[in-house]
């Protein structure tokens, strides 16, 4: 009887076995299909929302901060405390006297911009900061369009808009259209300026060209205004293993190189004319907006630091984006914004706890935690 009990235990763990060996599997994979399905392009901004930040808030924030700790550790600058009587009965005097100072600042202010703007220098009614860090794909024009969007639907030719801009170039369609863009900001007669910090270089540079005034730190990379192109061969391993590739086209330079096929002479000389072509109208792009360098000079594709950039002409000021944004902020008289376009992200395991945390109301110290933790669904500012 027992041995009959054993074979039969056998017989259902070596079944089991089996319909785990076969379903695990099989479980992974459809798991893995519905992933990829429900997985969104993480590129794509078309549920993004707007995160705007006042400039002159944050500037003024850190300067008390500062300023408080000065006062606290710094034993010299302590300020005894007043009596709390006196305190009492001065609180409604000083809420008066504070409100009338704060007026006379604002006048003295709005004096002092009067001043410079006699003096010939551009004071905004309200400054717009965007940032831009490009790809060699030039995916980031999706952004950048959403953040002028926003800026067009208020700004005046009394604002200006400063684009940050950090990028080696790229694709050509991406950067023409990014190019584009800001040259809708400078179309409706709004003072456009772009900072660059480290690199505005071919297609970055064909963005920063359109701008009225270009600041560049000392040691940015700026210039490149070239086209390059490459392909690999692989004809000759074919050959070597006796392999036949075909081609078909319909139309003589539908393909003028070829990754796997032979490249005539004719192909390249069509090749290299196209590449001369888009060089021709990145020329004109920057001689349309910068009329005053010497385009055969710049247009070699070499690129130069800003320190000498300056020389030709191809920036107009030296100064890091900190030192030109700051004083900008100064010279502002309604709101400085910064405007950036956040992506909205697939909801993580942390959020969804946090989220079953709130609606069964659990008050214990681990859900605290859980709630204190940092996990935003918006993702992807620069």
């Amino acid at each position: 009887m027992v041995p009959f009990f054993v074979d039969l235990l056998s017989f259902f763990l070596k079944t089991l076995i089996v319909i785990l060996v076969v379903s695990i599997p099989v479980g992974l994979v459809f798991a893995a299909v519905l992933k990829s399905k429900g997985k969104k392009n993480p590129s794509t901004y078309a549920d993004s929302k707007l995160i705007i930040r006042d400039l002159k808030s944050v500037y003024e924030k850190r300067k008390k901060s500062m300023v408080k700790a000065l006062s606290v550790y710094d034993p010299d600058k302590k300020i005894a405390a007043l009596d709390e009587k006196k305190k009492k009965k001065k609180k409604k005097k000083d809420k008066k006297e504070d409100k009338d100072l704060k007026i006379k600042d604002r006048q003295s202010f709005i004096e002092n911009l009067k001043k410079l703007e006699d003096e010939g220098v551009f004071c905004p009614q309200n400054l717009y900061v965007v940032n831009f860090v490009g790809s060699t794909k030039g995916n980031e024009v999706k952004k950048l369009r959403k953040e002028i969007d926003a800026i067009l639907d208020v700004a005046t030719p009394k604002d200006e808009v400063i684009v940050n801009l950090t990028s080696p170039g790229g694709m050509v369609n991406s950067y023409g259209l990014c190019a584009s863009q800001l040259a809708r900001i400078r179309d409706r007669g709004i003072k456009l300026t772009c900072t660059v910090d480290s690199v505005a270089a071919s297609g970055g540079y064909l963005m920063a060209s359109v701008a009225d005034h270009i600041v560049a730190a000392p040691f940015s990379y700026i210039g490149s205004i070239g086209v390059i192109a490459g392909i690999p061969n692989f004809r000759k391993v074919l050959d070597k293993y006796d392999v036949e590739y075909e081609q078909i086209t319909a139309g003589k330079y539908k393909r003028t190189l070829s990754m796997l096929g032979e490249n005539t002479q004719e192909g390249r000389k069509k090749f290299k004319e196209e590449l001369e072509a888009i060089h021709a109208r990145f020329k004109e792009q920057v001689q349309k907006y910068r009329p005053f360098i010497n385009i055969d000079e710049v247009a070699t594709g070499e690129y130069w630091l800003a320190s000498d950039a300056l020389k030709l002409k191809l920036v107009d000021e030296i100064a890091t984006s900190d030192e030109y944004i700051s004083k900008k902020v100064a010279q502002t008289y309604g709101c400085a914004l910064q405007i950036m376009c956040a992506r909205k992200q697939k909801r993580s395991l942390l959020s969804k706890l946090k989220q079953l945390i709130l609606l069964k109301h659990i008050k214990s110290d681990i859900g605290k935690l859980l709630l204190s933790a940092k996990d935003d669904e918006f993702t992807g500012i620069r």
